[in-house]
């Protein structure tokens, strides 16, 4: 209940920090049964956000394990449907504890839901492919050992800028791909190193499709709403971003941090709003306000 709440509040609070979300390939995002979405990785969190906020089925997200240390923190994660994913820097005596985490990854394939995994296994503002590492293949391997019928989606995510607000982003699944793809005679190794050439050789190809030609957003019925739009929405966002920037300003957090603080608070500041404007004019005013703020701030976000 709380992944699909959270799950349509983003796709709200998106149309308030993008100009636009590109999908290439719809029918992908749509697809049902279990799947392994093996995507590169350049900006933090928010990638996740965008996976799993436009999958039709639910997405459980293969996550980097430091951010699993404090309980209160695990449970929420464990609620949001995160898996914890152990790399050397975590420590060798820790990289046994993935086979654990592998296995809740084939449960939940057995389920008929879907799994994220970054497959250049971490994160950096790269707008290359990296090499990629084996996680996503031994987890594709496993589940067809265990006879589940585990396709993997190779998805390209693209943005225009990492810091920018009002950013342009592109997600550009490839064609997914299961174990009729692999060729005979090779044992569990070669399927492995199969898996992530086919995954790589796609996402190369992904990342070289043109992001669709921008509409223009210049009409001159825009420029009000959108300047009414800054005037009513800098306050909350220079609350925030000015500390983000010079905390997080040597890390890929900046994006991801400011996104969820920004949907975070932008209910109370509807609310807020709301009950000024009903002070002053009344219910209707003040009812009014919750749908002028979005309204508003969507125009600016298309404006600027």
């Amino acid at each position: 209940m709380l992944y699909y709440f959270i799950k349509y509040y983003v796709r709200f609070a998106l149309l308030l920090f993008c100009k636009r979300i590109s999908i290439q390939n719809k029918r992908a995002f749509q697809l049902e049964g279990p799947l392994l979405i093996g995507a590169n990785h350049p900006n933090s969190f928010f990638d996740a956000i965008l996976v799993g906020t436009f999958m039709r089925v639910p997405v459980h997200f293969m996550t980097r394990s430091d951010v699993f240390r404090f309980k209160a923190i695990r449970f929420i994660l464990s609620r949001l449907q995160m898996i914890p994913v152990y790399r050397i820097r975590d420590g060798k005596d820790k990289l046994s504890l993935n086979e654990q985490s592998f296995r809740e990854a084939r449960k939940s394939l057995r389920k008929g839901h879907q799994v994220l995994i970054f497959v250049e296994g971490f994160c950096n503002y790269q707008t290359t492919l990296q090499p990629l590492k084996k996680g996503g293949a031994r987890i594709l391997e496993q589940s067809w050992q265990e006879q589940l019928p585990v396709n993997m989606l190779p998805l390209w995510i693209r943005y225009n800028s990492f810091h920018d607000f009002g950013k342009e982003i592109d997600l550009i699944p490839g064609i997914p791909f299961g174990i009729e793809s692999m060729p005979d005679g090779i044992d569990t190794a070669g399927r492995i190193l199969e898996i992530n050439r086919q995954t790589s050789g796609q996402l190369q190809q992904l990342s070289q499709t043109p992001s669709p030609k921008n509409k223009s957003t210049g009409s001159p019925w825009l420029a009000p709403l959108a300047i009414l739009g800054f005037v009513l929405h800098a306050p909350l966002y220079f609350l925030f971003a000015p500390a983000i920037r010079k905390t997080f300003r040597k890390s890929v957090h900046y994006d991801s941090v400011l996104f969820l603080l920004l949907a975070l608070f932008y209910p109370l500041w509807l609310l807020l709003f709301g009950y000024v404007a009903f002070l002053i004019g009344g219910i209707v005013f003040g009812a009014s306000m919750l749908f002028i703020l979005p309204i508003t701030a969507r125009a600016y976000v298309l404006w600027k």
